[in-house]
């Protein structure tokens, strides 16, 4: 990733008392940890839980299955997904993130801090999935060799959730500007990578994968007309 979303991302903390109470403040504690704050102050509880009612159908899981995070910062979605009896693990670069993740996932399979595209496919997992991290990459070189890696990692599905689409990347500067006065200055040299459903739908052909991209369906995210989920079908992989 980025250097300069790097120090962003180790800045984002959160305390134990935060992470006390209902699964509900517990989880908004973790999404707000994990950056969803940083516009209209959030989103509430209803949208999240729709989005992992998402994630879990497309994703295949029920209890008893398995599912790896890449980028699983505070472990928001796999805190979610423990409840519902699903084995989780996670990576994420932040050291902060994960030392929460940490906190709140205890029999976690497995949670390590380094970079996404050297972390090891010795553990695989019935599905392996990124949640608006792939934005955060430095090219699409660096995010072709984490999609090969997540291949490896995975004995089933494979998803991405967020990612910026290239056709709407005008549009989603002029949206920020409008509604951050200093947007450029405050974000300079914190680029996102916007990708184009092609260059999955490359990365599918050379591995002879089935795709599709699902709708995403974030109620009140304002993020949401910048953004598309990408899924891959088949059911098992031979590696």
């Amino acid at each position: 990733m980025k250097d300069q979303w790097r120090a962003v991302w180790n800045r984002r903390t959160s305390s134990n008392d935060r992470l006390t109470g209902s699964w509900q403040d517990v989880l908004l504690e973790l999404k707000r940890a994990n950056g969803y704050d940083v516009m209209e102050g959030g989103l509430p509880l209803e949208t999240f839980v729709g989005q992992d009612a998402q994630m879990r159908r497309l994703l295949h899981l029920a209890p008893g299955k398995s599912v790896f995070e890449v980028g699983c910062g505070a472990g928001a979605n796999l805190y979610l997904m423990a409840r519902a009896g699903i084995a989780v693990g996670g990576t994420d670069y932040a050291a902060s993130l994960v030392d929460i993740a940490q906190k709140v996932l205890p029999d976690a399979l497995e949670l390590s801090c380094g970079e996404a595209d050297l972390m090891s496919a010795a553990q695989t997992y019935d599905a392996v999935f990124s949640a608006g991290v792939f934005s955060y990459f430095a090219d699409t070189d660096y995010a072709h060799h984490v999609l090969t890696r997540m291949l490896e990692k995975s004995r089933g599905a494979l998803g991405l959730l967020e990612l910026h689409d290239v056709e709407r990347e005008d549009a989603y500067h002029a949206f920020r500007r409008a509604s951050i006065p200093d947007y450029d200055e405050r974000y300079r040299g914190l680029d996102k990578l916007f990708y184009s459903r092609a260059f999955f739908e490359d990365f599918a052909r050379q591995h002879d994968l089935t795709v599709t991209f699902p709708t995403v369906d974030m109620p009140g995210y304002w993020n949401t007309p910048f953004i598309f989920n990408f899924q891959e079908n088949d059911a098992y992989h031979v590696n």
